[in-house]
């Protein structure tokens, strides 16, 4: 179709949980094969998509959009 806007890509990434099943280790800092867990996901992404990332701010290798859930902690469900 000639002429249609494109259509926005975007992605949520839940990384805010209290990881009650890792003992409290937080999991998207796990490291596999040199990235960590975080790192994959977002590596995983289309290039194009604009990403939020719903926990602790970290440093990533990718731009991202930092947001917290409320309270802080929760998990998605909060």
């Amino acid at each position: 179709m000639t002429g249609a806007p494109r259509s926005a890509v975007g992605a949520v990434v839940l990384a805010g949980g209290t990881s009650r099943r890792w003992d409290g280790a937080d999991k998207t800092r796990a490291v596999v094969d040199g990235l960590s867990l975080l790192d994959h996901a977002l590596a995983a992404l289309p290039t194009e998509a604009a990403v939020v990332v719903v926990g602790p701010e970290r440093p990533t290798p990718r731009p991202v959009r930092w947001t917290r859930e409320e309270p802080a902690g929760a998990g998605p469900a909060a």
